[in-house]
């Protein structure tokens, strides 16, 4: 939660993402590479559908988790081999 004691701020394009600087950089440390988009995505959403949440730093936990984009993708194997090499 907010120990410190200092407001929330508004993140997203549409400034309805409410994090502290604390969570802020903990979601930036873990999700580095992703953070800004799945920020953006989330700013739509809530702005398209009028919906809210009590926790936004959990909530792009949550977002993170289910992930497509950020996902390693999976169907075809790789079956690159070295020269000399067989399948």
């Amino acid at each position: 939660m907010r120990a410190s004691g200092e407001p929330p701020t508004a993140y997203g394009r549409y400034e309805n993402i409410f994090l502290s600087k604390d969570e802020y950089d903990e979601l930036q440390a873990e999700y580095p590479d992703r953070l800004e988009r799945l920020i953006e995505e989330m700013s739509h959403y809530l702005a398209a559908s009028g919906k809210a949440y009590q926790n936004y730093a959990a909530a792009l936990h949550r977002w993170a988790a289910n992930d497509k984009k950020g996902a390693v993708k999976q169907g075809i194997p790789d079956y690159t081999c070295m020269e000399g090499e067989s399948l």
